[in-house]
């Protein structure tokens, strides 16, 4: 990851922590659309969002997701 963005996403995780209290492990909500557009890219979210929010992620879908996963 290019150093920018990882300067701006640990500006704003660290925004969220100070502000609501957001702690690991982050809980991310995937809708079916989000989990299409990674399969099409080839985007392995289960390795690709640990790295990119530096830190341990819980994935959880939506309904309609699950059918496709």
């Amino acid at each position: 990851m290019k150093i920018t963005r990882q300067k701006h996403a640990k500006k704003h995780l660290g925004f969220f922590r100070n502000n609501f209290g957001v702690r690991e492990p982050y809980q991310i909500l995937l809708d079916g659309t989000f989990c299409q557009a990674a399969l099409r890219g080839r985007i392995q979210l289960r390795e690709q969002l640990p790295r990119y929010l530096m830190g341990e992620t819980q994935l959880c879908t939506t309904r309609w997701a699950r059918k496709y996963n």
